[in-house]
């Protein structure tokens, strides 16, 4: 894989490449944009996974692994930590 394209995959699917999103914050690799951008797509993420989770749709085994949380809270901090806000969730 290309630096280009692995750079790509970080910003499309970082939860595939970081721990927490607060290793967004700290890979020296990103610019500031690009940090934004990843952790927008973590929080999205994040927000679909508790939205399908609240309307009954999780699958079997979610939530055995604490991993397995959204992590919405950890995308928040990360991103006050870089000085973006989070998205505000439309209402419906």
């Amino acid at each position: 894989m290309s630096a280009h394209s692995e750079k790509k995959a970080k910003l499309e699917k970082p939860a595939n490449y970081y721990k927490s999103p607060d290793d967004i914050t700290n890979d020296a690799d990103l610019s500031p944009e690009e940090k934004r951008q990843a952790l927008n797509t973590w929080e999205q993420d994040a927000r679909q996974m508790m939205t399908a989770s609240n309307e009954g749709m999780a699958g079997e085994d979610e939530g055995l692994d604490k991993g397995d949380s959204p992590r919405l809270g950890e995308v928040v901090r990360a991103k006050a930590k870089i000085g973006a806000k989070p998205k505000h969730k439309q209402s419906h």
